[in-house]
């Protein structure tokens, strides 16, 4: 193909494009063989500001770059800052023939889409899982019980025989300490005692109540 024929390509493939995805979306043909790659043609070029002839590049002030790999190497869906703030997705295609060196420009600018994705991550963000939080309170609500329990027996669970558990228990009972989820393994856990210890103290407990022989504390 020579090099008017791409040409027309190209203005073709970059009408196109910019057609298909809206004004946000500019897209440029650049010749690369002339000095600063003037722009041959371009779409909804307020995307950058730029217009034909142009030779002004979406970058900004970035310093001193090696030129000859920016030519040589298609670059696709980079990330660029404009000059005035905006954020863009910036792709290049280098197009070589034996006459010519274009490069097909697509320049999205997609600073709405950031902020409206911040602004839905913000949206979305929650402090914690709902049934987690539950549970923690619960555990901490069971263990200042069973703190204020263990208080008014006045041993720690180390020292304490099974009269003394057993008054733990009955108040944690009265209390309906039980109904907590995992209330048993966590009063096991303080008590120094096994799971099957603290049920079969609780169904001694519930046979003594039934019999009318429970010690109110």
């Amino acid at each position: 193909m020579n090099r008017e024929d791409m040409l027309t390509f190209l203005k073709n493939e970059a009408k196109g494009i910019a057609v298909m995805f809206g004004p946000n979306c500019e897209t440029l043909v650049h010749d690369m063989t002339r000095p600063g790659h003037p722009i041959l043609v371009i779409y909804n070029g307020s995307v950058t500001g730029r217009e034909v002839g142009s030779t002004a590049d979406i970058f900004g002030d970035i310093g001193d770059y090696d030129e000859t790999v920016y030519q040589n190497k298609d670059y696709t869906n980079q990330l660029v800052l404009s000059r005035d703030g905006r954020t863009l997705k910036s792709t290049t295609f280098n197009v070589v023939g034996e006459d010519y060196h274009f490069a097909l420009g697509i320049n999205m600018d997609i600073t709405n889409m950031v902020r409206a994705n911040q602004l839905l991550s913000e949206m979305t963000a929650t402090s914690g899982d709902l049934q987690q939080t539950l549970m923690q309170d619960a555990r901490s609500q069971l263990e200042e019980l069973l703190r204020e329990c263990i208080s008014a027996v006045g041993k720690e669970p180390a020292a304490m025989k099974k009269t003394d558990r057993m008054r733990v228990i009955r108040m944690l009972y009265k209390r309906r300490a039980f109904t907590y989820q995992k209330s048993v393994a966590i009063v096991a856990e303080q008590l120094c005692v096994s799971r099957y210890t603290v049920y079969k103290y609780m169904h001694e407990l519930e046979e003594a109540e039934a019999a009318g022989s429970v010690v109110q504390d």
